[in-house]
């Protein structure tokens, strides 16, 4: 098990999407095998799209697979063809598909672990151990082998069950942390979801980057990741708001007069790319010199005004 398990705070999953802007995110789970496969059906090239963001954004890319069917369920060749893809992670996260065996799942977290000793391994299928097990994914299997999970709170039944003062989506993880993921598609309440993942869990990742939708639920993901602002208090429920008033802040105001502030790039040569990073550095140092956030919906479109002047 890793020796310091550090997840992040907001993430958005893809799938078949080429690498874009993920601006007021932390991190992207990026779809990297099918099984032993670095292809999709199709021929869809999951392992060079994975290398292609790996490069475009760098340590925000955390690889993801898929172990079982419809895919190949052998653990220890999907660990090995996981690792052949991306290797040297800090963080892996698998889904685990409906009809794998739990034996092969344990098969892979144990080679998964030879090859990257220190690295957190979480696994992501549905929210609870009755859904899970009704599908035919091998729960406390999962459970044993993973340092976290990755509950799937989809649709509105499921966020009901997650909001539960003694939610089984927690009772059912046995104490180890979840990082909750939502789908502002099918749930128009996915901020209820997505507040508690960031307020009281290990964080919340949003499907999926490949949606129409992403350029708005990304903006409204990143402003939870910085703990604003919250749900209005007609769509808490209540036992969750008595919670929120309870707790300490998820983070604490800067002093009074203070600002956030940014470091100029400076560039050896000049040319059209200083120019447009001093145009869009510009842009950001504005809004934070007036008590602004990077992740204010505002500043993301002055900064997407810059790009389409280009």
């Amino acid at each position: 098990m890793a020796a310091r398990l550090t997840l992040p705070r907001t993430a958005a999953w893809v799938w078949h999407t080429e690498p874009r802007s993920i601006f007021g995110l932390e991190a992207v789970f990026v779809r990297c095998t099918s099984g032993t496969s670095a292809a999709g059906r199709g021929g869809f090239g999951f392992a060079d799209n994975y290398r292609a963001w790996a490069a475009a954004r760098g340590p925000a890319v955390v690889p993801w697979a898929w172990v079982g069917p419809p895919a190949s369920a052998d653990g220890l060749a999907c660990a090995e063809a996981l690792h052949a893809i991306a290797p040297g992670q800090r963080l892996y996260v698998v889904e685990v598909g409906a009809g794998t065996p739990g034996d092969q799942v344990a098969a892979f977290a144990a080679r998964l672990r030879q090859l990257e000793p220190i690295a957190a391994l979480g696994f992501s299928t549905w929210p609870t151990r009755a859904e899970a097990e009704t599908a035919g994914v091998p729960w406390d299997a999962c459970v044993d082998a993973f340092d976290f999970g990755l509950p799937q709170v989809f649709a509105g039944y499921q966020r009901e069950l997650l909001l539960q003062p003694h939610s089984p989506v927690v009772a059912d993880m046995a104490g180890k942390p979840i990082h909750v993921a939502v789908f502002p598609d099918a749930d128009p309440q996915w901020t209820q979801s997505a507040q508690l993942a960031v307020s009281y869990h290990a964080g919340v990742s949003a499907w999926a980057v490949d949606q129409a939708s992403f350029t708005t639920w990304r903006r409204q993901l990143g402003a939870l990741g910085e703990g604003r602002p919250a749900p209005p208090p007609g769509d808490f429920p209540a036992q969750l708001a008595e919670r929120e008033a309870a707790a300490p802040p998820a983070r604490s105001p800067a002093p009074s007069g203070n600002h956030e502030t940014l470091t100029p790039v400076r560039f050896s040569e000049p040319g059209e790319e200083a120019l447009l990073a001093n145009r869009i550095l510009a842009v950001v140092q504005a809004r934070l010199d007036a008590g602004g956030k990077l992740t204010d919906d505002q500043l993301v479109a002055d900064i997407e005004r810059v790009l389409r002047d280009q």
